[in-house]
């Protein structure tokens, strides 16, 4: 079937938010998961055109509004979200410990290597799973599959790097736009 389609409620939610960059590594390693174990998964593929063929287990869309996206993150065993600020701490105050792939520059996912550098440092504090293949998403499923959802979720806790993080993000809206000279 070519085209996303809507599924059943997913046992895995892969999350890659609006960045205009495509995103195909995810969504490869998403659908070669869902045909292995076959468990229903659900991917929120953003401007990542969707695979030609994908197995029956797969269901995805380009964009979900925040009742959406709720509702996915409450009924998903495990969250995978690319390494976005804000996709990784919703993910955590709805009690995921998120499996994060970062938007790797190199491969021309991301303009620049703040995700990879964001994603390690969450990492090193332990709240989050940090993959780079796909074996170790694989594993990363399974474990977090194994371990169950935390008891609590983390909504009032904002680490170190999310703080500075939006400082430094109000910092540069209040700094003056500079225009560009015409010749």
């Amino acid at each position: 079937m070519s085209g996303p389609r809507p599924g059943p409620p997913p046992s895995v939610a892969v999350l890659l938010g609006t960045d205009h960059h495509p995103y195909d590594r995810a969504v490869r390693w998403a659908a070669e998961l869902a045909a292995e174990d076959g468990s229903q998964w659900f991917v929120q593929h953003g401007f990542t055109p969707w695979p030609l063929e994908t197995p029956a287990s797969l269901s995805g869309a380009p964009m979900l509004g925040i009742d959406e996206l709720t509702r996915v993150m409450d009924v998903a065993d495990v969250v995978i979200t690319h390494g976005g600020p804000g996709l990784i701490m919703e993910a955590r105050a709805a009690r995921h410990v998120p499996i994060v792939i970062p938007r790797d520059p190199d491969l021309g996912e991301h303009v620049d290597s703040h995700q990879l550098d964001f994603a390690a440092r969450l990492r090193d504090e332990g709240t989050i799973r940090l993959v780079s293949t796909l074996d170790e998403l694989r594993d990363a499923v399974r474990l977090t599959r194994e371990q169950g959802r935390p008891e609590h979720g983390h909504a009032g806790h904002r680490s170190d790097t999310v703080l500075r993080f939006g400082e430094l993000v109000e910092a540069a809206r209040a700094r003056p736009r500079r225009r560009l000279l015409r010749r």
